[in-house]
């Protein structure tokens, strides 16, 4: 542990934006897995039924049908999506702030070399290893970020399709079990 703390204090304040920004999305991270898990057990099992009454309840043209179910289930994913915007943002500003680092790090570097020359090495390196560590740690944030920003965004809109084609389906059974009827009632009063 001394070494993780020894290693982000050689990264300066750079290193130190990088944790903060890490931590940060770390916590995103855990809250859209939690928020998805139990968006599946509890919304998403009434959503199917919930779209299809308050789509099945207008009578309108089925263009028009088709984009109610394609608002109402964009409606219910969309507290899913808050925050994956920070996640995204996380993953590609901490490369920026490494590179930022190694900048700042390497133009140190050479200032100690003007400076004073070559008569002290150790100078020099101090420079070169807030360099590497700032690089290091920008990967080291920017990498878990990257990958866990595709997995939610892909999973969410995985899941999306899913519940669309459900209630589509669904929808399909509903208007023609109610055109049976109707067809039904109408060929019976026909006869009468």
């Amino acid at each position: 542990m001394n070494f993780i703390l020894e290693f982000v204090k050689q990264g300066g304040f750079i290193g130190y934006i990088l944790v903060a920004m890490n931590f940060i999305g770390y916590a995103i991270i855990i809250w859209k897995v939690i928020s998805l898990i139990v968006f599946n057990k509890t919304v998403q099992p009434r959503l199917t039924d919930k779209v299809i009454h308050r789509v099945v309840t207008c009578n309108t043209d089925h263009h028009i049908i088709t984009e109610s179910i394609r608002t109402e289930i964009g409606l219910a994913f969309s507290p899913l999506t808050k925050g994956l915007t920070t996640v995204e943002n996380i993953a590609s500003i901490s490369p920026m702030l490494g590179l930022l680092g190694t900048v700042v790090g390497i133009f140190n570097a050479f200032t100690v070399i003007a400076a004073s020359g070559l008569d002290d090495p150790s100078a020099f390196a101090t420079g070169i290893k807030f360099a590497l560590v700032t690089t290091v740690l920008g990967l080291v944030v920017a990498i878990p970020h990257v990958l866990a920003f595709n997995y939610l965004n892909a999973r969410m809109e995985q899941e999306q399709d899913e519940v669309e084609n459900q209630v589509l389906l669904h929808l399909g059974k509903t208007l023609q079990e109610r055109d049976a009827r109707h067809f039904g009632d109408s060929r019976r009063s026909e006869k009468v």
